[in-house]
């Protein structure tokens, strides 16, 4: 099979190489899937640019996402039926042809939905859907309640305004330019902002009479995590998913990105406690490492939103499988709005 491995740490074109490899081997409760196309995610970025310290020695297959047909199931599986459309959540080693996922994290599709759409959804869906409804009560959101979500136009921004929109929410959100903040506008969401410009504190402070937000939803880490705890209302919650101002862009950036890691806001306890407000960092992987179930229900749920019309993916572009470094690129350089998808065969 033909698989994309980081081979070393570096600008797409130089670490992402398109190679022929040996296709897995289904065992326990492992599903196999022949993929038709996988999702680029921001954890892909931060392992390319050596930012994820979990990665697997390099050479290595990345990849946490794919859609596909089951090609064969381990002799443990209960559920996965060979030859059905499914989406996955994979540990790794979605940059191929053929990839392995636990059986806990492969759900059935939508009969209509694309494999494009459906590539689209499962790391980003699970992640907002367990950020605003259901990790635990804290960070589950009600109607009313003030979200604010950053880098709203990203594959995980697009997927938590909608649930949120959804939930009844106020929403909020932030982007870098304007023809972002028209395509926000056009989904409903209520207060729209291009961070470039606009004063964000003063426009959530004006917008919601002085009370402050319930939850923010943060993508992107650095200063925009101590702006958040100012700007939540006392019980407001902050979700932290990621860390993507400071993946860096060049090879030069490669150390200052580090400084900038070392520069990170301290929260103190009891300052959380003084001010009644929370902060929850959440990490897809681990939580489907410790509690699969969850992250299963998720899923689960996301799907169904899809299929009832009340969530939609949005595919910004389609890359080809030997053109992986250039979906890179397009991620990285941060002009897309929602999901980078690549098609295999």
């Amino acid at each position: 099979m033909r698989a994309v491995f980081i081979t070393r740490i570096g600008l797409p074109d130089a670490a992402l190489k398109l190679r022929d490899a040996d296709p897995p081997a289904p065992a326990g409760r492992q599903v196999l899937i022949r993929v038709r196309a996988f999702g680029v995610n921001f954890a892909d970025v931060l392992a390319r640019t050596g930012m994820d310290l979990e990665t697997p020695r390099m050479p290595y297959v990345p990849g946490f996402e794919v859609a596909g047909t089951v090609e064969a199931v381990g002799p443990d599986c209960r559920s996965a039926v060979v030859g059905s459309r499914v989406a996955a959540i994979t540990e790794m080693g979605g940059y191929a042809e053929l990839a392995l996922a636990d059986e806990s994290f492969v759900v059935p599709l939508p009969e209509a939905l694309s494999w494009t759409d459906a590539a689209a959804i499962p790391v980003n869906g699970a992640a907002a859907w367990l950020a605003l409804k259901g990790l635990t009560w804290a960070p589950c959101v009600r109607a009313g309640d003030r979200v604010l979500v950053h880098a709203a136009a990203g594959g995980s921004g697009l997927m938590a305004v909608q649930i949120a929109l959804d939930a009844g929410c106020e929403v909020f959100g932030t982007v870098g330019s304007d023809i972002k903040v028209e395509f926000l506008k056009g989904l409903g969401v209520h207060h729209p902002m291009n961070h470039t410009i606009a004063d964000v504190e003063a426009e959530v402070r004006k917008a919601s009479g002085g009370h402050g937000l319930d939850l923010v939803l943060d993508s992107v880490g650095g200063d925009s995590i101590s702006m958040a705890m100012r700007m939540l209302a006392p019980s407001g919650r902050l979700v932290s998913i990621g860390v993507s101002s400071m993946t860096p862009r060049t090879t030069r950036s490669l150390v200052a990105t580090g400084v900038g890691l070392l520069k990170a806001p301290v929260l103190h306890p009891y300052a959380l406690l003084g001010e009644s407000k929370g902060f929850l960092g959440l990490n897809l992987r681990r939580i489907a490492a410790n509690r699969p179930k969850v992250v299963r229900d998720a899923l689960i749920a996301v799907m169904q939103m899809v299929a009832e019309g009340r969530l939609k993916p949005h595919v910004d572009s389609i890359f080809p499988l030997d053109a992986t470094a250039a979906a890179h690129e397009r991620l990285h350089g941060r002009c897309s709005i929602g999901k980078v998808v690549v098609t295999v065969g």
